[in-house]
């Protein structure tokens, strides 16, 4: 299986092979273990570029992973800036990923999801987590060593192993959410200016203590948070808060169905409420496109419905059932206008009540 392994991760292996790996990780926890340490210890000698195969085996060493020096010597003479495929219970899923050494030297590893699609990968602790489209997950090649951290930028759902001596700790914009045995979802897109987190089950404490109005609070299943940074309030990072900015507000809410927060995992979308502006969002973060709306009115329209797996266009001719709108995609981009057939059409009915 080494073999197997080996050529998995260089990206040199048949279909049949790869199903022959995959059904091999499938068979066992020892074997899917067995996985993860080499994945991990491949991401942590990776490197961008001509390297000394033999400093990388060093330092492959020291992670304690059990590989064959002879097979893994060789492997790591490919080791570079790469693609790598993950296996997991449910197939093959590709994510970028990249290595890069951080303050003292730690190998820092960076998992994007990009617009578009949603990626699923388990860290060497047994943690799944799905992140969302356009979101990134970095943490050190150290991880599960003596800590759990990981960064969050983007969505992610993570359904955590547990492990009493290491909590399970999200860094999310100003917040760190702590966890031990839990499934969780953290929205925290930078350009949100915000974090939303849902607790599914299990018990998770958030930690504001480096927000402008420092906080700290438990949750509960079922429990839905929402803080906004105050204007002003800077990014994680940064030193400058204006004195005069408010607050940042936290909203707590019960909430009996949490599928509305994490059905995107699962490649539904379940829309409560929303405007078209607030579709638009999403849509271009899930379809990788340009929303682009020509007349303001069309943005304060509001939405219920799911939608399952539907395409762009599926889902745009849905959204025409109930709204006077028309649209065109080109290019990667989506331009939404009114439709005034459609408009006069609905005003009709409404007028004589149908």
């Amino acid at each position: 299986m080494d073999d197997l392994i080996a050529r998995f991760l260089s990206g040199d292996i048949t279909p049949e092979d790869q199903q022959e790996l995959e059904n091999w990780v499938d068979a066992s926890p020892e074997n899917r273990a067995y996985f993860i340490q080499l994945r991990d210890a491949w991401m942590a000698t990776a490197a961008t570029g001509p390297y000394n195969a033999d400093a990388a085996w060093e330092e492959m060493r020291q992670i304690n992973a059990p590989v064959s020096v002879k097979r893994w010597r060789q492997v790591l003479k490919m080791a570079a800036s790469f693609t790598l495929p993950f296996v997991l219970g449910g197939g093959v899923v590709f994510s970028w990923l990249s290595l890069k050494k951080g303050d003292g030297g730690q190998g820092l590893v960076t998992v994007t999801s990009p617009k578009g699609a949603t990626t699923k990968i388990e860290l060497s602790d047994g943690t799944e987590v799905w992140l969302n489209a356009g979101s990134k997950l970095e943490y050190a090649s150290s991880f599960n060593t003596t800590a759990r951290e990981v960064k969050l930028e983007g969505e992610a759902f993570f359904r955590v192993h547990t492990d009493s001596r290491k909590p399970f700790t999200v860094k999310a914009s100003d917040l760190k959410i702590l966890a031990l045995g839990t499934s969780f979802n953290v929205k925290a897109y930078p350009e949100d200016k915000g974090v939303v987190t849902t607790l599914v089950d299990g018990a998770v404490r958030i930690d504001g203590s480096s927000t402008a109005n420092p906080f700290k609070m438990m949750l509960k299943p079922h429990q839905h948070v929402v803080y906004k940074q105050a204007a002003g309030e800077p990014q994680a990072g940064k030193s400058h808060i204006d004195p005069a900015s408010a607050a940042a507000p936290v909203e707590t809410k019960e909430v009996s169905n949490t599928d509305v927060y994490t059905a995107w995992k699962d490649g539904n979308w379940i829309v409560t409420g929303q405007t078209l502006e607030e579709l638009a969002v999403t849509m271009e973060r899930r379809f990788n496109v340009n929303v682009d709306f020509k007349e303001e009115e069309l943005k304060n329209y509001r939405f219920n419905g799911t939608f399952r797996q539907e395409t762009l266009e599926q889902v745009l001719n849905i959204l025409k059932l109930t709204a006077p709108l028309d649209y065109r995609i080109e290019e990667g981009t989506v331009t939404i206008s009114v439709d005034k057939v459609l408009k006069e059409k609905y005003a009709n009915a409404l007028r004589n009540g149908k």
